[in-house]
């Protein structure tokens, strides 16, 4: 990984903050807030973690916060200028333009002479590779497929035949695009039999899929993920599903075939949207929900089938009183049948 530095001065300048201390000190990089290292930076916007750290540890804090012998950047947000101070000291590896002499590439694959191709990859025919795309050590590139200006494609992802994937993509190892989706006519006689899968998957501009991610191909018609839409590890999205821009799908979350979301829908871990279901423009399902029917606009549910996330509340909270409940009314029924034994007698 290349190592990269910058003066405090070079740093309030890309932050476009005040700086305060000597210009000429070097930081090497980004420290946690809970293990701070001397020559590295860190950024802190609650006041308590100032008191830990030395004055020689060079700091990205709110404005007037580092008086005295503290040296660093004062901004007027340091939560909003985090990504910028992380993507600064990024040291990913930068790759050279070229196809690796190991890779397998069709001769009427399209590959861009800025591109490069790395290790072990295969390219088939017809796939088109654009300028600034990068596929590291064995990818896969089916058939017809064509990747965007820019686009990074890490270890091990496999692009079936016929997937586009726009420009500013960046797609993480293990990631499986454009298998069939789970078709069959059930026959538990003769045995269950196939729908062909001869659709495809199109992938926006501006879109992070996470490792390990399945995205299947459509019977029939596409696959969608809109722009700017990020999606975490270990997510699945079924066949014919339309996910909107700028969505947020977090780990574990499934979306069978047929459904839609709309603009900036957050689904929460391990939540779900069933089939040819409809999950309104930012609307969010929380955490282990399943939404079985339609979720209106702007909409938080929760719980399995999902309903609106103040009234599963109540209905968890209204749980918590069940075992007093039981008990009070065992404790009625034993007064009734002492009152019932008084009156036979």
């Amino acid at each position: 990984m290349e190592k990269r530095s910058l003066t405090l001065s070079a740093l309030a300048r890309h932050l476009q903050g005040q700086l305060v201390g000597p210009g000429e000190h070097v930081v090497s990089g980004v420290a946690a807030l809970e293990a701070p290292e001397e020559g590295k930076l860190c950024v802190l916007w609650e006041k308590h973690h100032l008191k830990a750290m030395a004055p020689s540890i060079p700091l990205v804090a709110p404005k007037g916060w580092l008086g005295g012998e503290r040296r660093g950047v004062e901004v007027e947000d340091p939560r909003e200028v985090f990504p910028l101070v992380l993507s600064l000291f990024d040291g990913k590896r930068c790759y050279e333009a070229g196809i690796d002499g190991t890779a397998v590439v069709a001769p009427d694959a399209e590959i861009h002479p800025e591109a490069h191709v790395g290790p072990f990859c295969v390219v088939e025919a017809g796939a088109v590779i654009a300028s600034g795309a990068v596929l590291e050590a064995h990818v896969y590139v089916g058939r017809g497929s064509s990747i965007g200006r820019r686009s990074r494609i890490e270890p091990q992802v496999s692009l079936y035949h016929g997937t586009v994937v726009g420009d500013d993509v960046l797609i993480h190892g293990g990631a499986i695009i454009g298998s069939d989706g789970f078709g069959f006519i059930p026959d538990f006689e003769g045995g269950h039999r196939k729908i062909p899968q001869i659709g495809g998957v199109r992938i926006g501009n501006d879109v992070e899929i996470g490792a390990c991610v399945t995205i299947d191909r459509g019977t029939v018609g596409e696959t969608a993920i809109g722009d700017g839409t990020k999606i975490d590890d270990h997510v699945h999205v079924g066949h014919n599903a339309k996910v909107g821009p700028r969505c947020i799908l977090v780990a574990m979350t499934g979306l069978a075939g047929s459904c839609v979301l709309e603009e900036g829908v957050i689904m929460a871990a391990r939540s779900g949207v069933k089939d040819h279901v409809r999950v309104g423009r930012r609307a969010q399902v929380a955490a282990l929900g399943g939404a079985t029917r339609d979720i209106p606009p702007g909409a938080v549910v929760s719980g399995f089938p999902a309903r609106n996330h103040r009234e599963q509340l109540k209905g968890q909270a209204a749980l918590q009183k069940l075992p007093d409940l039981l008990r009070k009314v065992r404790d009625l029924e034993a007064r009734l049948e002492a009152l019932e034994g008084r009156d036979k007698a």
